[in-house]
């Protein structure tokens, strides 16, 4: 008996950690990892902020010409001796979401409203891609708005706190990006 319970929650598990897996993969990684079928990777470069490079992505499977478009997010880190790159992928529906989310970032910042206790503002696509917007202590010990951007919240090493300026910089590159494809 206590086997047979073991089993199905073992067994409950494992099926649990595997939808959590693939429920996360954008469309747009599918298209480009997916292998046995002929396909073309069209890449169109847009300008960029130093932390990390978008590339507009345009994939077109060649035997049935399906076409998934999307973003794809380089961040190269130095570990060690090493230069790493670690990738992330946008879908295309959800730039629109990101370019409203730096919007509304931008509005915040720049009304100088400051909230009186500690306050983050977010948003994080299905790969793991996130921008937020949270308050610090300044120079003068009040609270002040801070910005980073994390290329795969599940990569620590892909954080990157940026400056206030970054949130426009940022929001014009997703709204190119999103031009491209």
């Amino acid at each position: 008996m206590k086997k047979s319970i073991f089993l199905l929650i073992f067994s409950l598990f494992i099926a649990s950690a595997f939808a959590q897996e693939t429920s996360t993969i954008t469309k747009i990684e599918q298209a480009v990892t997916t292998k046995g079928f002929l396909f073309k990777q069209e890449v169109f470069s847009v300008d960029n902020i130093p932390a990390f490079r978008i590339d507009a992505l345009k994939i077109t499977n060649l035997e049935n010409f399906s076409i998934t478009n999307g973003l794809k997010v380089v961040h190269k880190i130095q570990i060690g001796k090493e230069l790493k790159t670690f990738n992330n992928y946008i879908d295309a529906d959800e730039i629109d979401g990101l370019i409203t989310a730096l919007q509304y970032m931008k509005t915040i910042i720049k009304s100088k409203t400051i909230p009186s206790s500690y306050t983050e503002i977010k948003f994080t696509t299905k790969s793991g891609f996130q921008v937020m917007l949270f308050t610090v202590l300044n120079v003068q010990n009040k609270l002040d708005w801070s910005f980073m951007a994390q290329t795969n919240i599940s990569n620590e090493k892909t954080l990157v706190v940026l400056t206030n300026d970054d949130v426009d910089k940022l929001q014009k590159t997703f709204t190119q990006a999103k031009g491209k494809i």
